[in-house]
């Protein structure tokens, strides 16, 4: 079997850490992209799910917030909730970060 060459562009980092990841579990990146290949052929489709992750809406953003503070016995009441939509519509963060934390300083 004739060997080839395959180059693929890739941000230096996201090589880096996906090397020493496949180095931990006994293999390497060429390996891995060969294997991709075959499961390609071998499926005729990409052998793995893609999808656009699922954008949640200012309400659901907002009442998984809550629901996780309270977890944490430290509910929100209305005036934290509509910090919150302050904070999500606004583009200076850090002023409204600051109020959702002062209200919980001991």
């Amino acid at each position: 079997m004739e060997k080839t060459f395959l180059q693929v562009r890739t941000d230096a980092k996201d090589k880096e850490q996906a090397s020493v990841i496949l180095e931990e579990l006994g293999t390497n990146l060429s390996s891995v992209v060969n294997m991709l290949l075959k499961q390609i052929i071998l499926t005729k489709s990409i052998p793995f799910e893609i999808k656009i992750p699922r954008l949640y809406t200012s309400e659901e953003q907002v009442s998984e917030v809550s629901a996780s503070m309270a977890m944490e016995q430290m509910p929100l009441d209305r005036e934290d909730i509509k910090l919150l939509k302050e904070y999500q519509k606004t583009k200076d963060k850090d002023t409204i970060r600051q109020q959702i934390l002062e209200n919980y300083k001991e």
